[in-house]
């Protein structure tokens, strides 16, 4: 069985990867010039969208460690790899407190006149410290996550995993608080005067489809090109089960948010379903929704669908493409409420940091064997459902 470590980019792939993220990050930078509101709206969608599966994939770690999920050990070195980008991404994440001034109405005088008692959580100082925090969290938690992992190669003690438990324990709690803040100050903020209780849980929905499907993917072209052995059908079979969950449980927070709001009939929040489901956003709307969980409902429905490679590559697209679109329609209408901007700036946000991530995860998988031989569940993991 192969275990060492392999460059997963060869010198050609590499380079257009590279060339792709110069190209879109020097695009980026003159929209911050010529049209900063829809430049800077890109940068936030995007570095979410990345910072995301990246802080997402430590949670699915977590999630694995307090759940005793021996399957999983056989494919744990991919979310870890996925894990690792957590401190680029907070560096992208950290870049938009330069562009805070563009994006959030609260940071102005005269919008913040309006906002009463909102003014002392919504402010900069403030905003600028709850980023800081709530990133080192996720780097902290990530990187020990990871680093026990690694060490558990060397030495074989069961112990590793024990403290990984308990670590993930409390990662969890903290993350579920961190990321709904996260949420609230970076997303939902964007419209000062508009709210949603559920807003925090939609966003983790989201994210944990979002994840599973990215894992997914990257254990799928691993498993292709020979370097996971071991991994079956039917570890693949368990990642299409999170997909469908998941992604149901999205749509079940989608329509919760919607139908409540839509209800209840009171201005204040209406304003916020119907800046986006009229005009030119409303087929971006419904978009998400079919993008988000129908189509992909009905193409993992059956079982056999969760069995084949090919079929989950195609759901997880439509639902990695329904994420995106879920943030760009959170974070796009309040600084262009007319119509969608849709356009060279939007593709050049996501091959600037699509490519910082490309390469970090790919650095990261490449830096250490991808079968984590010292853990104490991989041969059940290796012989799961066999």
């Amino acid at each position: 069985m192969n275990v060492q470590p392999l460059a997963l980019l060869d010198r050609p792939v590499r380079l257009w990867v590279q060339g792709l993220g110069v190209a879109g990050a020097l695009t980026l930078a003159g929209g911050l010039v010529v049209a900063p509101a829809e430049a800077w709206t890109s940068v936030l969608v995007n570095a979410f969208f990345f910072l995301s599966i990246g802080v997402g994939s430590a949670v699915f770690l977590a999630l694995m460690y307090v759940a005793n999920a021996g399957w999983s050990a056989a494919i744990k070195r991919v979310p870890e790899g996925l894990a690792a980008y957590v401190p680029a991404g907070a560096g992208t994440m950290l870049f938009l407190l330069l562009g805070a001034g563009t994006l959030y109405p609260w940071a102005h005088a005269a919008e913040a006149a309006t906002l009463g008692d909102k003014t002392r959580f919504l402010n900069l100082p403030a905003f600028a410290a709850r980023m800081v925090a709530i990133l080192a969290l996720w780097t902290l938690f990530s990187r020990a996550l990871r680093a026990r992992s690694l060490q558990q190669d060397v030495d074989g003690s069961v112990r590793h995993t024990e403290r990984n438990v308990a670590t993930s324990a409390v990662f969890l709690l903290v993350f579920a608080l961190s990321f709904c803040l996260a949420c609230f100050d970076w997303l939902m903020s964007l419209e000062p005067h508009w709210f949603s209780t559920i807003f925090g849980l939609y966003n983790i929905a989201g994210m944990l489809c979002a994840t599973t499907c990215a894992i997914t993917v990257a254990t799928i072209l691993l498993m292709r090109a020979g370097r996971l052995p071991g991994v079956t059908e039917s570890h693949l079979h368990d990642l299409g089960k999170l997909m469908f969950g998941f992604c149901t449980l999205w749509a079940y927070m989608w329509i919760s948010q919607y139908l409540l709001i839509w209800y209840a009939n009171n201005p204040e929040e209406t304003s916020y379903f119907l800046a986006r489901s009229t005009g030119g956003w409303s087929l971006l709307f419904w978009l998400n929704l079919v993008l988000g969980w129908a189509l992909p409902f009905l193409m993992l429905l059956p079982r056999p669908a969760k069995r084949s490679a090919t079929n989950l590559l195609w759901a997880s697209g439509f639902l990695l493409t329904g994420r995106w679109l879920d943030l760009y329609l959170m974070a796009a209408p309040g600084n262009s409420a007319q119509s969608p901007g849709l356009g060279v700036l939007e593709v050049a946000g996501a091959f600037a940091i699509g490519a910082l991530f490309v390469l970090a995860v790919t650095r990261a998988l490449s830096s250490a064997p991808l079968i984590a031989r010292g853990d104490p569940y991989l041969t059940e993991s290796l012989h799961h459902h066999a």
